[in-house]
Protein backbone atom coordinates (compact mmCIF):
# COMPACT_ATOMS: atom_id res chain seq x y z
CA UNK A 1 0.00 0.00 0.00
CA UNK A 2 1.37 3.45 -0.92
CA UNK A 3 2.28 5.85 1.86
CA UNK A 4 -0.30 8.55 2.66
CA UNK A 5 1.30 11.83 3.71
CA UNK A 6 0.35 13.25 7.09
CA UNK A 7 -1.41 16.28 5.61
CA UNK A 8 -3.90 13.98 3.84
CA UNK A 9 -4.07 11.28 6.50
CA UNK A 10 -5.03 13.74 9.23
CA UNK A 11 -7.26 16.03 7.19
CA UNK A 12 -10.23 17.04 9.42
CA UNK A 13 -13.45 15.08 8.89
CA UNK A 14 -15.61 17.22 11.20
CA UNK A 15 -15.77 20.92 11.95
CA UNK A 16 -14.49 20.31 15.48
CA UNK A 17 -11.22 18.95 14.09
CA UNK A 18 -10.37 22.13 12.17
CA UNK A 19 -7.48 23.86 13.95
CA UNK A 20 -7.54 27.56 14.74
CA UNK A 21 -10.53 28.63 12.60
CA UNK A 22 -13.32 28.64 15.16
CA UNK A 23 -14.90 31.87 13.89
CA UNK A 24 -15.32 30.54 10.35
CA UNK A 25 -16.56 27.10 11.39
CA UNK A 26 -19.07 28.59 13.84
CA UNK A 27 -20.37 30.90 11.10
CA UNK A 28 -20.96 28.00 8.70
CA UNK A 29 -22.50 25.79 11.36
CA UNK A 30 -24.76 28.65 12.44
CA UNK A 31 -25.92 29.18 8.86
CA UNK A 32 -26.97 25.53 8.68
CA UNK A 33 -28.61 25.55 12.12
CA UNK A 34 -30.62 28.72 11.40
CA UNK A 35 -31.54 27.72 7.85
CA UNK A 36 -29.70 30.72 6.38
CA UNK A 37 -27.32 29.02 3.98
CA UNK A 38 -26.23 31.45 1.27
CA UNK A 39 -25.79 30.43 -2.34
CA UNK A 40 -22.10 31.47 -2.52
CA UNK A 41 -19.23 31.68 -0.03
CA UNK A 42 -15.67 32.93 -0.52
CA UNK A 43 -13.05 31.45 1.81
CA UNK A 44 -9.83 33.45 1.74
CA UNK A 45 -6.62 33.31 3.73
CA UNK A 46 -2.95 32.23 3.63
CA UNK A 47 -1.92 28.92 2.16
CA UNK A 48 -2.38 25.79 4.25
CA UNK A 49 -4.87 27.28 6.69
CA UNK A 50 -7.85 25.05 5.77
CA UNK A 51 -9.80 26.83 3.04
CA UNK A 52 -10.46 23.82 0.81
CA UNK A 53 -10.87 21.51 3.80
CA UNK A 54 -13.51 23.80 5.31
CA UNK A 55 -15.34 23.99 1.98
CA UNK A 56 -15.41 20.17 1.75
CA UNK A 57 -16.74 19.88 5.30
CA UNK A 58 -19.47 22.41 4.58
CA UNK A 59 -20.47 20.53 1.41
CA UNK A 60 -20.53 17.27 3.34
CA UNK A 61 -22.70 18.79 6.10
CA UNK A 62 -25.18 20.12 3.52
CA UNK A 63 -25.52 16.72 1.83
CA UNK A 64 -25.39 14.45 4.91
CA UNK A 65 -28.38 12.08 4.92
CA UNK A 66 -29.18 13.21 8.46
CA UNK A 67 -29.05 16.87 7.52
CA UNK A 68 -28.44 19.47 6.55
CA UNK A 69 -26.63 19.10 9.87
CA UNK A 70 -24.20 21.31 11.76
CA UNK A 71 -21.63 18.51 11.98
CA UNK A 72 -21.63 15.68 9.41
CA UNK A 73 -22.17 12.19 10.78
CA UNK A 74 -19.29 10.68 8.73
CA UNK A 75 -21.22 7.37 8.63
CA UNK A 76 -23.89 7.71 5.96
CA UNK A 77 -23.33 6.97 2.27
CA UNK A 78 -23.07 10.64 1.32
CA UNK A 79 -20.46 11.40 4.01
CA UNK A 80 -18.39 8.32 3.15
CA UNK A 81 -18.48 9.19 -0.54
CA UNK A 82 -17.41 12.76 0.22
CA UNK A 83 -14.51 11.55 2.40
CA UNK A 84 -13.36 9.20 -0.35
CA UNK A 85 -13.64 11.91 -2.99
CA UNK A 86 -16.23 9.91 -4.93
CA UNK A 87 -19.29 12.13 -4.45
CA UNK A 88 -20.53 13.00 -7.92
CA UNK A 89 -22.49 16.04 -6.69
CA UNK A 90 -19.47 17.74 -5.08
CA UNK A 91 -17.51 19.10 -8.02
CA UNK A 92 -14.03 20.44 -7.29
CA UNK A 93 -12.47 22.67 -9.94
CA UNK A 94 -8.92 24.01 -10.02
CA UNK A 95 -9.28 27.49 -11.47
CA UNK A 96 -5.57 27.61 -12.28
CA UNK A 97 -6.10 25.02 -15.03
CA UNK A 98 -9.66 26.07 -15.97
CA UNK A 99 -9.22 29.79 -16.52
CA UNK A 100 -11.09 30.24 -19.78
CA UNK A 101 -14.62 31.39 -20.43
CA UNK A 102 -15.47 28.07 -22.12
CA UNK A 103 -14.95 26.17 -18.86
CA UNK A 104 -17.30 28.53 -17.04
CA UNK A 105 -19.94 28.21 -19.75
CA UNK A 106 -19.78 24.44 -19.40
CA UNK A 107 -20.13 24.77 -15.62
CA UNK A 108 -23.12 27.07 -16.08
CA UNK A 109 -24.87 24.55 -18.34
CA UNK A 110 -24.27 21.65 -15.94
CA UNK A 111 -25.51 23.65 -12.97
CA UNK A 112 -29.03 23.58 -14.37
CA UNK A 113 -29.31 19.80 -13.94
CA UNK A 114 -30.56 18.34 -10.66
CA UNK A 115 -28.11 16.50 -8.35
CA UNK A 116 -27.63 12.81 -9.08
CA UNK A 117 -27.83 11.47 -5.52
CA UNK A 118 -27.21 14.27 -3.01
CA UNK A 119 -29.39 17.09 -1.76
CA UNK A 120 -27.24 19.86 -3.27
CA UNK A 121 -24.87 20.17 -6.18
CA UNK A 122 -21.85 21.93 -4.68
CA UNK A 123 -19.12 23.55 -6.79
CA UNK A 124 -15.80 24.07 -4.96
CA UNK A 125 -13.56 26.33 -7.08
CA UNK A 126 -10.02 26.54 -5.72
CA UNK A 127 -7.72 29.52 -6.45
CA UNK A 128 -10.69 31.30 -7.99
CA UNK A 129 -8.66 34.48 -8.56
CA UNK A 130 -6.98 32.69 -11.50
CA UNK A 131 -10.13 32.90 -13.62
CA UNK A 132 -9.92 35.30 -16.55
CA UNK A 133 -12.04 38.44 -16.74
CA UNK A 134 -14.36 36.98 -19.42
CA UNK A 135 -14.77 33.87 -17.27
CA UNK A 136 -15.83 35.99 -14.29
CA UNK A 137 -18.31 37.86 -16.47
CA UNK A 138 -19.78 34.59 -17.71
CA UNK A 139 -20.21 33.45 -14.09
CA UNK A 140 -21.98 36.57 -12.83
CA UNK A 141 -25.61 35.78 -13.66
CA UNK A 142 -25.46 32.18 -12.48
CA UNK A 143 -23.65 33.23 -9.32
CA UNK A 144 -26.27 35.83 -8.44
CA UNK A 145 -29.34 33.68 -9.17
CA UNK A 146 -28.28 30.02 -9.17
CA UNK A 147 -30.78 27.15 -9.19
CA UNK A 148 -31.98 26.35 -5.63
CA UNK A 149 -30.04 23.08 -5.54
CA UNK A 150 -26.65 24.69 -6.40
CA UNK A 151 -24.12 26.12 -3.95
CA UNK A 152 -20.80 27.78 -4.84
CA UNK A 153 -17.80 27.62 -2.51
CA UNK A 154 -14.76 29.61 -3.64
CA UNK A 155 -11.26 29.51 -2.13
CA UNK A 156 -8.40 31.92 -2.78
CA UNK A 157 -5.18 33.25 -1.28
CA UNK A 158 -5.54 36.58 -3.14
CA UNK A 159 -9.07 37.97 -2.73
CA UNK A 160 -7.95 41.44 -3.90
CA UNK A 161 -7.66 40.03 -7.43
CA UNK A 162 -11.36 39.20 -7.61
CA UNK A 163 -13.69 41.72 -9.29
CA UNK A 164 -15.99 43.62 -6.95
CA UNK A 165 -18.96 42.22 -8.87
CA UNK A 166 -17.96 38.73 -7.69
CA UNK A 167 -17.17 39.75 -4.11
CA UNK A 168 -20.52 41.49 -3.72
CA UNK A 169 -22.35 38.26 -4.63
CA UNK A 170 -20.56 36.12 -2.02
CA UNK A 171 -20.37 35.90 1.74
CA UNK A 172 -16.67 36.44 2.45
CA UNK A 173 -15.07 34.42 5.27
CA UNK A 174 -11.48 35.23 6.24
CA UNK A 175 -9.31 32.40 7.56
CA UNK A 176 -6.37 33.54 9.69
CA UNK A 177 -2.84 32.22 9.85
CA UNK A 178 -2.60 29.70 12.67
CA UNK A 179 -0.73 30.55 15.84
CA UNK A 180 2.41 28.62 16.69
CA UNK A 181 0.71 27.27 19.80
CA UNK A 182 -2.16 25.77 17.75
CA UNK A 183 0.23 24.19 15.24
CA UNK A 184 2.42 22.80 18.02
CA UNK A 185 -0.57 21.26 19.78
CA UNK A 186 -1.80 19.60 16.57
CA UNK A 187 1.67 18.26 15.75
CA UNK A 188 1.98 16.75 19.24
CA UNK A 189 -1.35 15.00 18.67
CA UNK A 190 -0.27 13.68 15.25
CA UNK A 191 3.05 12.42 16.66
CA UNK A 192 1.17 10.62 19.44
CA UNK A 193 -1.21 8.94 16.98
CA UNK A 194 1.72 7.93 14.76
CA UNK A 195 3.78 6.58 17.65
CA UNK A 196 6.60 9.09 17.07
CA UNK A 197 8.96 9.59 20.04
CA UNK A 198 9.82 13.24 19.34
CA UNK A 199 12.09 15.18 21.67
CA UNK A 200 10.46 18.05 23.55
CA UNK A 201 10.64 21.17 21.42
CA UNK A 202 10.50 19.47 18.00
CA UNK A 203 6.89 20.45 17.43
CA UNK A 204 7.63 24.04 18.45
CA UNK A 205 10.63 24.21 16.07
CA UNK A 206 8.51 22.96 13.17
CA UNK A 207 5.67 25.34 14.07
CA UNK A 208 8.04 28.31 13.88
CA UNK A 209 9.05 27.35 10.34
CA UNK A 210 5.48 26.69 9.16
CA UNK A 211 4.54 30.41 9.16
CA UNK A 212 0.94 29.86 10.19
CA UNK A 213 0.13 26.99 7.79
CA UNK A 214 -0.91 23.59 9.12
CA UNK A 215 -0.28 21.89 5.78
CA UNK A 216 3.26 23.28 5.72
CA UNK A 217 3.82 22.07 9.27
CA UNK A 218 2.68 18.52 8.48
CA UNK A 219 4.75 18.49 5.29
CA UNK A 220 7.83 19.55 7.25
CA UNK A 221 7.11 16.84 9.81
CA UNK A 222 6.95 14.28 6.99
CA UNK A 223 10.26 15.55 5.65
CA UNK A 224 11.91 15.37 9.08
CA UNK A 225 10.68 11.83 9.78
CA UNK A 226 11.94 10.67 6.37
CA UNK A 227 15.41 11.98 7.27
CA UNK A 228 15.88 10.91 10.90
CA UNK A 229 13.25 8.24 11.60
CA UNK A 230 10.75 7.98 14.45
CA UNK A 231 12.82 9.73 17.15
CA UNK A 232 13.54 13.26 15.89
CA UNK A 233 15.45 15.73 18.03
CA UNK A 234 15.39 19.52 18.05
CA UNK A 235 18.84 19.67 16.47
CA UNK A 236 17.53 17.63 13.52
CA UNK A 237 15.11 20.40 12.52
CA UNK A 238 18.10 22.36 11.18
CA UNK A 239 18.16 19.84 8.29
CA UNK A 240 14.81 21.01 7.02
CA UNK A 241 15.25 22.70 3.65
CA UNK A 242 12.23 25.00 3.84
CA UNK A 243 11.82 28.04 5.98
CA UNK A 244 14.09 29.94 8.33
CA UNK A 245 14.13 29.28 12.05
CA UNK A 246 13.82 32.15 14.51
CA UNK A 247 17.40 31.70 15.72
CA UNK A 248 18.72 32.15 12.17
CA UNK A 249 16.74 35.36 11.72
CA UNK A 250 18.00 36.55 15.11
CA UNK A 251 21.63 36.02 14.07
CA UNK A 252 21.07 38.01 10.89
CA UNK A 253 19.51 40.88 12.84
CA UNK A 254 22.37 40.88 15.36
CA UNK A 255 24.87 41.18 12.50
CA UNK A 256 22.79 44.02 11.00
CA UNK A 257 22.65 45.97 14.25
CA UNK A 258 26.37 45.45 14.91
CA UNK A 259 27.25 46.53 11.37
CA UNK A 260 29.29 43.33 10.97
CA UNK A 261 29.13 42.79 7.22
CA UNK A 262 31.41 39.75 7.26
CA UNK A 263 29.19 37.94 9.78
CA UNK A 264 26.13 39.00 7.81
CA UNK A 265 27.40 37.56 4.51
CA UNK A 266 28.65 34.41 6.26
CA UNK A 267 25.26 33.80 7.84
CA UNK A 268 23.54 34.34 4.49
CA UNK A 269 25.88 31.92 2.74
CA UNK A 270 25.22 29.25 5.37
CA UNK A 271 21.47 29.03 4.78
CA UNK A 272 19.71 27.11 2.03
CA UNK A 273 16.38 28.91 2.45
CA UNK A 274 14.96 30.89 -0.44
CA UNK A 275 15.57 34.62 -0.49
CA UNK A 276 11.86 35.35 -0.08
CA UNK A 277 11.77 33.16 3.05
CA UNK A 278 14.79 34.96 4.51
CA UNK A 279 13.21 38.32 3.77
CA UNK A 280 9.90 37.34 5.35
CA UNK A 281 11.68 36.10 8.50
CA UNK A 282 13.53 39.38 8.89
CA UNK A 283 10.39 41.37 8.15
CA UNK A 284 8.33 39.51 10.77
CA UNK A 285 10.99 39.93 13.47
CA UNK A 286 11.50 43.64 12.82
CA UNK A 287 7.75 44.23 12.59
CA UNK A 288 7.27 42.51 15.95
CA UNK A 289 10.00 44.73 17.43
CA UNK A 290 8.25 47.81 15.99
CA UNK A 291 4.94 46.80 17.58
CA UNK A 292 6.66 46.36 20.94
CA UNK A 293 8.40 49.73 20.53
CA UNK A 294 5.08 51.51 19.99
CA UNK A 295 2.73 49.46 22.17
CA UNK A 296 4.89 48.16 25.03
CA UNK A 297 6.78 44.96 25.75
CA UNK A 298 3.72 43.00 26.92
CA UNK A 299 1.42 43.90 24.04
CA UNK A 300 -0.71 40.89 22.96
CA UNK A 301 -0.41 41.83 19.26
CA UNK A 302 2.93 39.99 19.27
CA UNK A 303 2.47 36.25 19.85
CA UNK A 304 5.93 34.91 20.68
CA UNK A 305 7.45 32.97 23.59
CA UNK A 306 8.61 34.99 26.58
CA UNK A 307 12.32 34.60 25.78
CA UNK A 308 11.78 35.82 22.23
CA UNK A 309 9.60 38.68 23.46
CA UNK A 310 12.39 39.91 25.74
CA UNK A 311 14.89 39.74 22.88
CA UNK A 312 12.58 41.71 20.57
CA UNK A 313 11.88 44.27 23.28
CA UNK A 314 15.62 44.79 23.68
CA UNK A 315 15.96 45.25 19.93
CA UNK A 316 13.13 47.81 20.00
CA UNK A 317 14.87 49.78 22.78
CA UNK A 318 18.22 49.63 20.98
CA UNK A 319 17.04 50.75 17.53
CA UNK A 320 13.99 52.85 18.31
CA UNK A 321 10.69 52.93 16.46
CA UNK A 322 11.74 55.41 13.79
CA UNK A 323 14.79 53.45 12.67
CA UNK A 324 12.78 50.21 12.67
CA UNK A 325 10.26 51.87 10.36
CA UNK A 326 13.02 52.86 7.94
CA UNK A 327 14.45 49.33 7.97
CA UNK A 328 11.03 47.85 7.22
CA UNK A 329 10.62 50.26 4.30
CA UNK A 330 13.93 49.02 2.87
CA UNK A 331 12.80 45.40 3.20
CA UNK A 332 9.52 46.19 1.43
CA UNK A 333 11.45 47.77 -1.44
CA UNK A 334 13.70 44.71 -1.60
CA UNK A 335 10.64 42.46 -1.84
CA UNK A 336 9.56 44.38 -4.94
CA UNK A 337 13.05 43.92 -6.42
CA UNK A 338 12.90 40.17 -5.82
CA UNK A 339 9.70 39.98 -7.84
CA UNK A 340 11.15 42.05 -10.68
CA UNK A 341 14.57 40.33 -10.79
CA UNK A 342 14.09 36.73 -9.63
CA UNK A 343 17.33 35.60 -11.28
CA UNK A 344 19.29 38.12 -9.16
CA UNK A 345 17.38 37.52 -5.93
CA UNK A 346 20.42 36.67 -3.81
CA UNK A 347 22.34 39.75 -4.98
CA UNK A 348 19.33 42.01 -4.31
CA UNK A 349 18.95 40.62 -0.80
CA UNK A 350 22.66 40.92 -0.04
CA UNK A 351 22.78 44.54 -1.19
CA UNK A 352 19.69 45.40 0.83
CA UNK A 353 21.11 43.88 4.02
CA UNK A 354 24.52 45.50 3.47
CA UNK A 355 22.76 48.88 3.19
CA UNK A 356 20.92 48.20 6.44
CA UNK A 357 24.20 47.23 8.12
CA UNK A 358 25.40 50.83 7.63
CA UNK A 359 23.87 52.77 10.53
CA UNK A 360 23.84 56.03 8.60
CA UNK A 361 21.48 54.49 6.02
CA UNK A 362 18.62 54.19 8.48
CA UNK A 363 19.34 57.00 10.92
CA UNK A 364 16.26 59.21 11.38
CA UNK A 365 16.54 62.73 9.98
CA UNK A 366 16.14 64.21 13.45
CA UNK A 367 19.18 62.27 14.69
CA UNK A 368 21.23 63.43 11.69
CA UNK A 369 20.21 67.02 12.44
CA UNK A 370 21.29 66.74 16.07
CA UNK A 371 24.64 65.24 15.05
CA UNK A 372 25.21 68.05 12.55
CA UNK A 373 24.43 70.68 15.18
CA UNK A 374 26.81 69.05 17.67
CA UNK A 375 29.57 68.93 15.04
CA UNK A 376 29.14 72.60 14.18
CA UNK A 377 29.27 73.57 17.84
CA UNK A 378 32.50 71.60 18.35
CA UNK A 379 34.00 73.37 15.32
CA UNK A 380 33.20 76.71 16.94
CA UNK A 381 30.36 77.83 14.70
CA UNK A 382 26.78 78.56 15.52
CA UNK A 383 24.30 75.81 14.68
CA UNK A 384 22.65 76.34 11.30
CA UNK A 385 19.40 74.66 12.32
CA UNK A 386 16.25 76.50 13.36
CA UNK A 387 15.36 76.69 17.02
CA UNK A 388 12.50 74.22 16.60
CA UNK A 389 15.02 71.51 15.58
CA UNK A 390 17.02 71.74 18.81
CA UNK A 391 16.76 69.50 21.83
CA UNK A 392 13.53 69.90 23.83
CA UNK A 393 15.33 71.40 26.84
CA UNK A 394 16.98 74.15 24.77
CA UNK A 395 15.00 77.40 25.08
CA UNK A 396 13.71 78.82 21.82
CA UNK A 397 15.42 82.05 20.88
CA UNK A 398 15.74 84.34 17.92
CA UNK A 399 18.79 83.83 15.67
CA UNK A 400 21.92 85.33 17.28
CA UNK A 401 22.71 88.91 16.24
CA UNK A 402 26.34 88.07 15.50
CA UNK A 403 28.30 85.10 14.25
CA UNK A 404 28.47 83.24 10.96
CA UNK A 405 25.54 83.77 8.71
CA UNK A 406 24.08 81.06 6.39
CA UNK A 407 26.11 80.19 3.32
CA UNK A 408 25.99 82.85 0.67
CA UNK A 409 24.10 85.32 2.91
CA UNK A 410 25.26 88.77 4.14
CA UNK A 411 25.97 89.07 7.84
CA UNK A 412 22.90 90.21 9.84
CA UNK A 413 22.86 93.73 11.21
CA UNK A 414 24.00 94.23 14.80
CA UNK A 415 22.66 94.41 17.37
CA UNK A 416 19.79 92.44 15.82
CA UNK A 417 17.44 95.34 14.98
CA UNK A 418 13.83 94.63 14.00
CA UNK A 419 13.34 93.21 10.52
CA UNK A 420 13.97 95.68 7.75
CA UNK A 421 10.86 97.38 6.33
CA UNK A 422 11.21 95.74 2.94
CA UNK A 423 11.19 92.32 4.62
CA UNK A 424 7.92 92.86 6.48
CA UNK A 425 5.01 90.67 5.32
CA UNK A 426 2.70 92.33 2.85
CA UNK A 427 -0.29 93.69 4.85
CA UNK A 428 -2.58 92.90 1.92
CA UNK A 429 -1.54 89.26 1.69
CA UNK A 430 -3.82 86.49 2.90
CA UNK A 431 -3.35 85.93 6.65
CA UNK A 432 -1.27 82.86 7.52
CA UNK A 433 -2.40 80.23 10.02
CA UNK A 434 0.30 81.44 12.45
CA UNK A 435 1.54 85.02 12.34
CA UNK A 436 5.08 85.62 13.46
CA UNK A 437 7.82 88.11 12.50
CA UNK A 438 9.79 87.26 9.42
CA UNK A 439 13.01 85.44 10.48
CA UNK A 440 16.23 87.41 10.11
CA UNK A 441 17.62 84.71 7.81
CA UNK A 442 14.64 84.76 5.42
CA UNK A 443 16.57 86.89 2.93
CA UNK A 444 19.43 84.38 2.94
CA UNK A 445 17.02 81.57 2.20
CA UNK A 446 15.58 83.54 -0.70
CA UNK A 447 19.04 84.01 -2.17
CA UNK A 448 20.17 80.38 -1.81
CA UNK A 449 17.91 77.50 -2.83
CA UNK A 450 20.41 75.05 -1.36
CA UNK A 451 20.27 76.70 2.06
CA UNK A 452 16.48 77.00 1.84
CA UNK A 453 16.17 73.29 0.98
CA UNK A 454 18.46 72.26 3.85
CA UNK A 455 16.58 74.31 6.43
CA UNK A 456 13.23 73.16 5.04
CA UNK A 457 14.18 69.46 5.47
CA UNK A 458 15.47 70.10 8.99
CA UNK A 459 12.26 71.80 10.06
CA UNK A 460 10.03 69.24 8.30
CA UNK A 461 11.95 66.40 9.97
CA UNK A 462 10.75 67.61 13.36
CA UNK A 463 7.11 67.41 12.26
CA UNK A 464 7.00 64.53 9.76
CA UNK A 465 10.21 62.49 9.74
CA UNK A 466 9.08 59.98 7.11
CA UNK A 467 8.07 62.71 4.65
CA UNK A 468 11.33 64.60 5.24
CA UNK A 469 13.32 61.41 4.69
CA UNK A 470 11.50 60.76 1.41
CA UNK A 471 12.01 64.30 0.12
CA UNK A 472 15.64 64.30 1.24
CA UNK A 473 16.31 61.16 -0.79
CA UNK A 474 14.29 61.79 -3.92
CA UNK A 475 13.44 65.51 -4.03
CA UNK A 476 15.15 68.75 -5.04
CA UNK A 477 14.01 72.35 -4.93
CA UNK A 478 13.68 73.54 -8.53
CA UNK A 479 12.01 76.89 -8.02
CA UNK A 480 11.55 79.31 -5.14
CA UNK A 481 9.66 82.39 -6.22
CA UNK A 482 7.22 84.86 -4.78
CA UNK A 483 4.54 82.82 -3.06
CA UNK A 484 5.46 79.55 -4.82
CA UNK A 485 7.98 76.72 -4.50
CA UNK A 486 8.38 73.75 -6.86
CA UNK A 487 9.88 70.46 -5.60
CA UNK A 488 10.52 67.64 -8.06
CA UNK A 489 10.85 64.02 -6.89
CA UNK A 490 12.70 61.45 -9.00
CA UNK A 491 12.89 57.64 -8.86
CA UNK A 492 9.96 57.26 -6.47
CA UNK A 493 8.74 53.82 -5.53
CA UNK A 494 5.08 53.04 -6.04
CA UNK A 495 4.53 52.98 -2.27
CA UNK A 496 6.02 56.52 -1.97
CA UNK A 497 3.76 58.27 -4.46
CA UNK A 498 0.69 58.54 -2.18
CA UNK A 499 2.85 60.51 0.29
CA UNK A 500 3.57 63.34 -2.14
CA UNK A 501 0.00 63.28 -3.49
CA UNK A 502 -1.64 63.59 -0.07
CA UNK A 503 -3.13 67.11 0.30
CA UNK A 504 -2.29 67.06 4.01
CA UNK A 505 1.41 66.65 3.23
CA UNK A 506 1.26 69.49 0.70
CA UNK A 507 -0.34 71.69 3.34
CA UNK A 508 2.32 70.74 5.90
CA UNK A 509 5.16 71.51 3.46
CA UNK A 510 3.60 74.88 2.66
CA UNK A 511 3.25 75.69 6.34
CA UNK A 512 6.88 74.78 7.10
CA UNK A 513 8.28 76.84 4.22
CA UNK A 514 5.97 79.76 4.99
CA UNK A 515 7.20 79.77 8.59
CA UNK A 516 10.82 79.79 7.43
CA UNK A 517 10.30 82.64 4.96
CA UNK A 518 7.83 84.63 7.06
CA UNK A 519 5.25 84.86 4.27
CA UNK A 520 2.67 82.54 2.67
CA UNK A 521 4.22 80.12 0.19
CA UNK A 522 2.42 77.47 -1.86
CA UNK A 523 4.43 74.26 -2.34
CA UNK A 524 3.97 71.99 -5.36
CA UNK A 525 5.35 68.41 -5.12
CA UNK A 526 5.96 67.07 -8.62
CA UNK A 527 6.58 63.43 -9.63
CA UNK A 528 9.33 63.22 -12.24
CA UNK A 529 7.84 60.01 -13.64
CA UNK A 530 4.73 61.93 -14.73
CA UNK A 531 6.88 64.30 -16.78
CA UNK A 532 8.75 61.48 -18.46
CA UNK A 533 5.47 59.82 -19.36
CA UNK A 534 4.44 62.86 -21.40
CA UNK A 535 2.73 65.10 -18.84
CA UNK A 536 3.76 68.78 -19.04
CA UNK A 537 4.57 71.06 -16.17
CA UNK A 538 3.80 74.78 -16.28
CA UNK A 539 7.32 75.78 -17.41
CA UNK A 540 7.31 73.23 -20.25
CA UNK A 541 3.94 74.46 -21.50
CA UNK A 542 5.15 78.07 -21.40
CA UNK A 543 8.25 77.26 -23.50
CA UNK A 544 6.19 75.20 -25.94
CA UNK A 545 3.67 77.99 -26.44
CA UNK A 546 6.38 80.65 -26.77
CA UNK A 547 8.24 78.87 -29.56
CA UNK A 548 5.28 77.08 -31.12
CA UNK A 549 6.87 73.67 -30.59
CA UNK A 550 5.60 70.26 -29.54
CA UNK A 551 6.69 67.76 -26.88
CA UNK A 552 8.45 64.63 -28.11
CA UNK A 553 8.66 61.44 -26.05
Amino acid sequence: MSYLVLARKYRPRRFGEVTGQETVTRTLQGAIGEGRVAHAYLLCGPRGTGKTTTARLFAKALNCERGPIQDPCCECERCLAADAGNEADIIEIDAASHTGVDHVRELREQAGYAPMRARHKVYIIDEVHMLSRPAFNALLKTLEEPPPHVKFLFATTEPHKLPDTILSRCQVLQLAALSEADIESRLDEVFRLEGIQAEAGVSAAIARRARGGMRDALSLADQLLAQVGDAPKVADTARLAAGVDREGAQRLIEALVAGDRAALLTELAGTTAAETELLESLFESLRAALLLAHCGAQNPLVEVPDAQRESLAGLARQLGAERLELMLEELLACRDELRLLPSQARVSLELCLLRLARPETTLPLGELTRRLAALEERLGGAPSIPASSRAPDTPAAAPPPTGPSPAGAPAPRAPAPPPEPELEPDPGAAPAARRRPRPAYAGALRSSKGEAWKRFLQELGERAASLAELLGRHGRLLELGEGRALVRCEHLRQADRPLIQDPRNLKLCAQVLSDLLGEPVEVQLEDGADLRSGNEDAFTREVRDLFGGQIQE
